[in-house]
């Protein structure tokens, strides 16, 4: 027989209680699952951009919704405040990417205040030249970011990032981690 003792506690009418010690360390084990899922990692979509000759890589957070595009990929974060595309093409079609842009900025009525600002950056190891545009769209004040990054085979990778000051601040740490996440393939 086993050496535990249990406390033999009764209800009212006569039945047993379960025995101590064992409501506690299934709370426990309860609390300790919870608090593993909740600190754990989330998983994350690794995308090769573009998806057939890809020139690099990135990682974007299992969270945010992605969706496969033209020249690359597009994401969404979960709140849906904040849009994340990435593309590719050759370097020599890079004013074709602008006048694309422009026509993208058109079509979410998102209207410029003023000239963009242009920053040389690093990103993961790689050089790249930021346009910056402060903006309006219909749900007000809000940011663009075209974010080009020359890459050694005569393409260059386009991030461009769509959203106000607020939503960005809410999602720095996932941009922060899909901007770090960036591997050029040789």
């Amino acid at each position: 027989m086993n050496d535990q003792k249990y406390i033999n506690i009764r209800r009212k009418g006569g039945e047993p209680l379960e025995p101590t010690g064992r409501p506690m360390l299934k709370g426990l084990l309860t609390a300790g699952i919870i608090l593993c899922a909740s600190i754990a990692p989330g998983f994350a979509e690794n995308i090769a951009v573009p998806s057939k000759d890809p020139i690099a890589t990135l990682t974007v957070p299992d969270k945010w919704e992605t969706e496969e595009i033209e020249w690359g990929y597009s994401a969404t974060s979960p709140d849906g405040g904040l849009a994340f595309y990435v593309e590719s093409a050759p370097a020599s079609r890079v004013e074709n990417l602008f006048a694309t842009n422009d026509e993208w900025l058109k079509e979410n009525n998102i209207k410029p205040k003023g000239d963009h600002s242009e920053t040389e950056v690093n990103i993961a190891g790689l050089p790249a030249k930021v346009f910056s545009y402060r903006a309006t769209d219909d749900d007000g004040d809000t940011v663009i970011d075209f974010v080009v990054i020359q890459e050694g085979k005569g393409r260059v990778i386009l991030l461009t990032l769509w959203g106000s000051e607020e939503d960005r601040t809410a999602n720095q740490n996932d941009l922060d981690a899909i901007k770090k996440s960036i591997k050029p393939i040789n």
